[in-house]
């Protein structure tokens, strides 16, 4: 097996088990194999070195945040929520420094953040701060270390010390900073190309796969090492692909257009939406053929015809996987095909900035390996593809605070740090005007905490939490239809008590799920036609179990004993169960209007329940405005020659919120653009 390869089997072995093997799955991100921790002073060239702006911006917060500090001497102790467990940081002061620090990670997840604790104590001791680069691949577990870190240096200081205070030494009125210069005699190599790809993720593979396809000299720079890139998502939505028209399942492509731009409010723009709908067969049923080469399925998905008040389209299309199951798995796949066509990857490259020639016309970018910087001349074309901004908590909060707000866990790729959104901005680009995260409600919280308004909520990822159970505020009242879409959910919470609130089921809650037959990556029993969903219910059973363990979900033999565990009113969680109970006999929601077949009696015990206050971030959904022909567009809607723009990393297609009712929807544009730009590139369209 590979490094961070995760057998399903071992799925729900073990400690961790349920949670960890999410970091290893393309859902998540944000986790990867054993790597070095690339401290500021280690990082020259390396993949988790930024670009030299962000490294500068955070020695200066850095120095800022914790510059004269004195200490009362002694050791002290802190815990921070990791992957899958609670992480703790041990650290002894004399007056002026850190002087011991001992790290407990055994709980995270072995061959990922298991394995970073000594590497974090080393780095921290010489850098005499928990504000350290984060390990690659590794960042949930190593954001805990450093929370705890911080935590530590505060009780000895006396100051309040946390990532958000060094955040806002390092923050300023324009996150886009300014260009970094870099001098021609610092230039260490020049590499010439036809199609320069900057990021493996979903789009960046299948952009340079198309691009190599048509014959073009194509490079593929990635930040990270090959086991620590993004992979590809699993769910990619598409119409007209072979297996819909074969299963009689097809969508009709203006139905699916109209869907997306009534969604945006009219934001999207339809002639990219209509690109999409009328391109994304082909690409899908290229990708599966792909996949088949490599011996693994990709097949349609669709579902029960059921009378819903939130009908979805059956535009989804997901990896069939077996008993191995980790983030690279489909990459792979790709890049043995691309490569066989003359491909080169690269990793360990970092895009510095765009290059312009007098006319205007991109011609390369300036990168920074391990040896130092080099030019990249792209005779066709860039095409930037690194991911969006979403684990840029600077960028995320002055573009939209509102997300920052509904966010309890943050699991965004580790690279979306708006490397290529900024890198276009500096070269002339224009954003768009409304900025959009895909948030899903499935974040946990612990009995005694709360939502927080103006910040982010950290919890843990409770993969259930989609799933249309009794759902309370704080004063023990229903207050919503428990089945909307995803951030649906969030949106109404925002509104009540502390933006919190209580899922609440009972021992069957298993057939309840089955009943429930929820679309997309919610569902964990297979699809109508057989499709395996993301998780399947085993699955969730495990990751429940450790949510139990780790003091998340509580447990109880009576409504009044669950009722106290969760710190909500007894007398009125119990009225509310009562009515629920009344409206599931009577098979009709007389208060919020929820479908019959999703509503659920909870009468047997054990119960069960669960704070929630925000969601699971996946990645920003706003970019750089772009053209029918993938360029992005300069602050006169003109095209900028030889700049490609795709993936999260593009614009013009959402506002205010994810359509997640139709799947892979952003996976599916992103690889149909993808593999778009790569051919229109190959071809030097401009």
């Amino acid at each position: 097996m590979k490094q961070n390869q995760i057998s399903r089997r071992e799925f729900v072995k073990g400690l961790g088990a349920g949670l960890a093997s999410l970091a290893a799955m393309g859902v998540l991100g944000a986790c990867g194999s054993k790597g070095d921790v690339k401290t500021s002073t280690e990082a020259k060239g390396t993949s988790a070195a930024t670009s030299a702006a962000e490294t500068e911006l955070a020695k200066e917060a850095l120095n800022a945040a914790t510059k004269n500090l004195t200490y009362t001497p002694g050791t002290y102790t802190a815990t921070a929520r990791g992957m899958d467990s609670d992480v703790k940081v041990e650290m002894t002061f004399d007056k002026t420094s850190i002087t011991d620090i001992k790290i407990d990670v055994s709980g995270e997840t072995k061959g990922i953040g298991a394995d970073i604790g000594e590497q974090m104590q080393n780095t921290i001791l010489k850098e005499q701060t928990g504000d350290v680069d984060a390990v690659s691949g590794a960042t949930v577990t190593s954001t805990a270390i450093k929370t705890a870190a911080l935590d530590c240096m505060s009780q000895a200081s006396g100051q309040t010390i946390t990532l958000e205070t060094v955040a806002q030494e390092n923050s300023s009125a324009d996150w886009l900073g300014e260009e970094p210069e870099v001098s021609e005699n610092d230039i260490k190599s020049t590499v010439d190309c036809d199609v320069l790809v900057v990021g493996a993720g979903s789009s960046g593979l299948f952009a340079a796969a198309a691009a190599a396809e048509k014959g073009a000299k194509t490079i593929l720079i990635e930040k990270f090492s090959h086991d620590k890139a993004s992979g590809i998502r699993d769910t990619l939505a598409a119409c007209d692909s072979s297996d819909q028209k074969k299963d009689g399942h097809n969508v009709d492509k203006n139905e699916a257009i109209n869907y997306i731009c009534n969604w945006s409010q009219g934001y999207a723009k339809r002639s990219l939406v209509k690109l999409w709908a009328e391109r994304s067969g082909e690409t899908i049923d290229w990708y599966q053929k792909v996949l088949k080469q490599g011996g693994m399925e990709f097949m349609h998905e669709y579902d029960e015809d059921l009378k819903t008040n939130y009908p979805g389209l059956e535009v989804g299309h997901s990896v069939q996987y077996g008993e191995d199951y980790y983030e690279q798995l489909t990459m792979d796949k790709v890049l043995d095909y691309a490569t066989a066509k003359g491909l080169e990857v690269q990793y360990e490259v970092t895009m510095i900035k765009l290059e312009k020639n007098d006319a205007g016309r991109v011609t390369g970018i300036i990168a920074k390996d391990a040896k130092g910087y080099v030019r990249y001349n792209a005779k066709n074309g860039v095409i930037i593809a690194t991911g969006g901004y979403s684990a840029n908590d600077e960028m995320l909060k002055q573009l939209q605070p509102w997300s920052v707000e509904q966010t309890c866990v943050n699991y965004s790729k580790a690279g979306a740090k708006g490397d290529g959104i900024r890198a276009c901005l500096w070269a002339g680009a224009m954003m768009d005007t409304v900025h959009t995260a895909m948030i899903f409600d499935r974040g946990a919280i612990k009995p005694n905490e709360t939502g927080k308004a103006g910040e982010a909520t950290k919890g843990a990822l409770y993969w259930m939490g989609s799933q249309p159970f009794l759902k309370v505020n704080l004063n023990g009242e229903r207050f919503m239809n428990e089945y909307q879409p995803y951030d649906y959910i969030l949106h109404a919470a925002s509104s009540q008590p502390l933006h919190t609130y209580c899922a609440i089921w009972d021992s069957k809650y298993t057939e309840d799920c089955k009943r429930f037959a929820t679309h997309g990556c919610s569902r964990v029993y297979p699809h109508a036609n057989g499709a395996a969903p993301v998780f399947p219910m085993d699955y969730v059973v495990g990751m429940n179990e450790k949510l139990e363990q780790d003091g998340y979900i509580v447990k109880a033999d009576s409504i009044e004993e669950l009722a106290k565990k969760l710190g909500l009113p007894v007398e009125n969680v119990q009225k509310t169960v009562d009515r629920y109970n009344e409206l599931f006999e009577k098979g009709s929601d007389d208060d919020f209007g929820k479908e019959s077949f999703r509503l659920s009696s909870i009468k047997e015990a054990p119960f069960y329940g669960v704070r929630q206050a925000g969601g699971y971030l996946i990645c920003s959904l706003d970019g750089i405005q772009i053209d029918e022909k993938m360029h992005a567009l300069d602050k006169e809607s003109k095209p900028i020659k030889g700049l490609y723009v795709i993936g999260n990393d593009a614009g013009n297609y959402y506002n205010g919120s994810y359509s997640n009712l139709l799947s892979g929807t952003q996976a599916g544009r992103i690889a149909t653009f993808g593999r778009y730009a790569g051919q229109l590139a190959a071809e030097g369209q401009d």
